[in-house]
């Protein structure tokens, strides 16, 4: 499956769409197919306005397509901050196919986002229960996030680990884990999983500056001062703020 591409469209016109009793034709179905796969192409591009475009001509054509209302939900949620129009999508896409795994994991992750860690965790668990879900570590990984937020940190920490057993390079666990032993007062343990954060994610800035603050706190001032650097000549133009915050880090010690 070919993985979604961000986009929105008009929630109200998707609900009214959805209100008719019209049963899209196959040359409909086609035709919302090979405008989801032009929006595809774009967002890869990075021409999310194109992508947009292109998505709201393939939900004209089929209002219910599953991965076009999951792509919409993740562009509500974590683009324009409207998870109440992202919970519709997400529940529209899996009442269409509910083996949708991956929408049932996007919907958990609007319920954490929302601190409904009950929920959340229900949905993850789910997910998890899928053999043929191609990426459960994510889930995996959520669940031991919202386990941690909801009180049960030994349980948290041991779903995160089982994560990134799972998966080396999940950037994510790694930092979790290090932010769950930073502030349980584990500070040797949070820099060892800064470390395996920066080194399976060498091109992350944000994991050069988790290591380097962790370092201070250990007294490594060379240790930190490097980290730092590294951070600030990693940053892309889209992380001005982080850059800032390891230059002015850097010049503290």
């Amino acid at each position: 499956m070919r993985r979604p591409v961000l986009a929105s469209t008009s929630f109200s016109l998707l609900l009214a769409l959805a209100g008719c009793a019209h049963t899209p034709s196959e040359k409909e179905k086609r035709t919302a197919e090979i405008h989801y796969d032009l929006a595809i192409a774009a967002q890869e591009q990075g021409h999310v306005q194109e992508a947009l475009r292109e998505l709201q001509v393939s939900l004209e054509n089929d209002p219910n397509y599953p991965e076009a209302n999951n792509a919409i939900g993740i562009l509500l949620h974590l683009a324009f901050a409207r998870p109440s129009e992202a919970i519709g999508h997400y529940e529209r896409a899996l009442k269409v196919r509910p083996t949708f795994s991956e929408a049932r994991t996007n919907l958990a992750n609007v319920h954490l986002d929302q601190g409904r860690f009950d929920e959340a965790i229900k949905l993850y668990e789910q997910v998890l229960n899928d053999m043929l879900y191609p990426t459960p570590f994510i889930a995996q990984g959520n669940m031991g996030w919202a386990l941690y937020k909801k009180g049960e940190t030994e349980r948290g920490v041991q779903s995160l680990k089982a994560a990134v057993t799972t998966n080396p390079g999940f950037c994510l666990g790694y930092r979790n884990l290090g932010i769950i032993y930073d502030e349980t007062g584990r500070t040797d343990e949070s820099c060892r999983q800064f470390t395996r954060f920066r080194e399976n994610c060498p091109e992350v800035a944000e994991a050069y500056m988790r290591e380097g603050v962790c370092r201070a706190k250990l007294g490594e001032a060379e240790a930190a001062k490097q980290a730092f650097a590294v951070c600030e000549t990693k940053s892309k133009p889209s992380e001005q703020q982080l850059k800032d915050d390891c230059r002015r880090l850097l010049e503290k010690l």
